[in-house]
């Protein structure tokens, strides 16, 4: 489930001893290769959590925009996922980020529910907490994943799945599930196809293909502008995502693999 990056196994290795401190997620953040931005042009800057914002610039995503400042708590999975995230899709994020701005202070400079979001503003938010990409070279598979028919594509398809079909998990709130896994996770999907060189990337590579393809896709509002236009996708169904998942009988569990409603699709 989680996308190893070259450049972070010397970091991984000496977290495993204690939690690192704010400074050392910043000179990560310097230590790539291109500097990660917001789309308002500021390098991404580590600050601690701060109090209650009195104005909308003080905002956790509005401060993003308006000042690279990202506040991180220390000692917090959910914030460690978060800005590798950033590092690992830095493009979409500040997409994803730059989005939300003009939705939400129109929303609180309203009469309307300050709290209540836009359909756009609630499939970013789904996507960005709890999203996941998958990529295949086989259309038909892609087309199983929006038919539900999940185990014709987990178990009868399960070597084709090898070769032509990955899962990317995009979400920092999925990764975070990730650390105790349970029969029931589902990821919000995007669906992409690809051709057949995709998978001969290097993982980098495969990332920063990732991160290009989504700015296309999610700036399609024809395709992508309200929650159900993700795919639920029962990422545990992956081979090898759950180590229960070599029994054919797994995917008889149709309170995890349901029927249901399809998504949708983008070629890149």
């Amino acid at each position: 489930m989680f996308q190893t990056l070259d450049g972070f196994k010397s970091w991984y290795r000496s977290f495993l001893s204690e939690w690192p401190a704010l400074d050392d997620y910043q000179q990560l953040l310097w230590q790539q290769n291109r500097p990660v931005m917001t789309r308002n042009g500021f390098p991404l800057c580590i600050v601690p959590q701060a109090e209650k914002p009195g104005r909308f610039e003080q905002h956790y995503a509005p401060r993003i925009y308006m000042s690279g400042e990202i506040q991180t708590r220390t000692e917090n999975w959910h914030d460690f996922f978060q800005l590798l995230t950033w590092i690992m899709f830095p493009r979409t994020k500040a997409m994803i980020n730059e989005i939300h701005i003009p939705l939400a202070q129109a929303r609180i400079e309203s009469d309307a529910d300050s709290g209540r979001r836009s359909p756009l503003e609630n499939l970013l938010s789904l996507f960005d907490e709890g999203g996941a990409v998958v990529i295949s070279s086989d259309e038909n598979l892609l087309q199983m994943i929006r038919d539900f028919q999940w185990k014709p594509l987990f178990w009868q398809q399960r070597e084709a799945l090898q070769d032509k079909l990955k899962c990317v998990v995009f979400g920092h709130a999925m990764y975070e599930k990730g650390l105790a896994p349970y029969v029931g996770m589902t990821a919000n999907a995007i669906l992409l196809h690809c051709d057949e060189t995709f998978f001969q990337l290097s993982n980098e590579q495969q990332l920063v293909w990732v991160d290009e393809a989504l700015l296309m896709t999610l700036a399609d509002r024809e395709q992508f502008s309200v929650p159900k236009d993700l795919s639920p996708f029962p990422v545990l169904g992956m081979p090898g995502w759950d180590e229960n998942n070599g029994n054919e009988a797994y995917y008889d569990n149709h309170r995890y693999f349901r029927p249901g409603r399809g998504g949708a699709t983008v070629p890149a």
